[in-house]
Parts: structure tokens; sequence; C-alpha cells
């Protein structure tokens, strides 16, 4: 009786971990109207120690621990140049992993920007450098569809990303 227990049980998680595993593709959501186009500059924060010490987490003090936390997957977030205090602070939504090695720098967002989520899809990600602007290469399934990333050219799917062809309201 536990070897019948246990194997249905292991073939249940089985079971979640596929449904899981192909949750993003083929559902449909809708493009929120609330976004507006933007482009921005301001400090490259991790967001957790930012939140979490009431704003004070930021600046080249703060650079190394910074780089540590979102090469760990903590958000990114981006504090626009000339904010005060912590309720400017916006969410990049994209993969903080790529974003570390620029902790604490000055970066430059073109994206949608969502108040209400205090968050920006970000469409483009760029680093000053010097009196340039070095464009970051985004890495995560969100991008990679936007660009028919390799997966989806495989598939023929996605060449161009159209949220509006994806349902989310189940996430």
């Amino acid at each position: 009786m536990n070897r019948i227990i246990a194997v249905a049980g292991g073939i249940i998680v089985a079971a979640g971990l596929t449904v899981a595993a192909f949750a993003h593709e083929g559902h449909e959501h809708k493009e929120s109207k609330e976004g507006k186009d933007v482009t921005m500059q301001g400090e490259l924060i991790d967001a957790a120690c930012f939140v979490t010490s009431d704003g004070d987490a930021k600046g080249k003090d703060h650079a190394e621990c910074a780089q540590k936390c979102m090469a760990s997957g903590i958000p990114a977030a981006i504090l626009p140049q000339g904010s005060k205090d912590g309720d400017a602070l916006l969410y990049l939504l994209t993969n903080p992993q790529v974003l570390a090695p620029y902790a604490a720098q000055t970066i430059k967002v073109e994206g949608t920007q969502y108040d209400d989520k205090h968050a920006i899809d970000v469409k483009k990600l760029y680093v000053k450098d010097g009196d340039t602007w070095k464009e970051v290469q985004l890495k995560d399934e969100h991008h990679d569809m936007a660009i028919g990333g390799s997966d989806a050219k495989e598939k023929g799917e996605h060449a161009e990303h159209d949220h509006a062809a994806h349902d989310h309201a189940g996430h």
C-alpha cells in the first residue's frame, strides 16, 4: 500500500512540474492600457536591500552587496535621477542577473512604465560608460520571445512577441 501511495505521489508531482514547465506557452493575456512609453535615467539598485533599508542601500558604498543580490536573482530597480525618496523606485521587469555587474551605476531604460505597479517593462537598457551609453543585452524568456529567441525560432512562434496574444490571467 505504501508503494502505491509513493508511486501515485510521484506521478502527481511529475504532472505538476510538467504543467509548470509549459505554463507560459500558448496562453494569452491582455496588454495593459495603462502603461506609457518612457526613457528614464537613474541609479541601478537591488530592490530588496533598498526597500528593507528605507532607501539607504544605494550608491557606490552599496555596489558590492547590490551586485551579489542581483546576481542571485534579487529584483533590480531604478531610482530615477533626482529622486529624493524610495516612492519613486521602479522595478525593472527583466532578468537581474545580467544587470548585476552594473549595480550602483547610472543606467538609461527604455520601456513601458506602469505607475500603479511601480514597474517598467524594459525594452532596452543602457549603462553609462564615460560620456557614452553601452547597451546591455537582456537575457530572459520575456525578451527572448520579443526578439524571436532560439526556442521561439525553432517552434516558429513569437517572432514578434505581442502581449495581446497571451493570457496571464491565471498566473
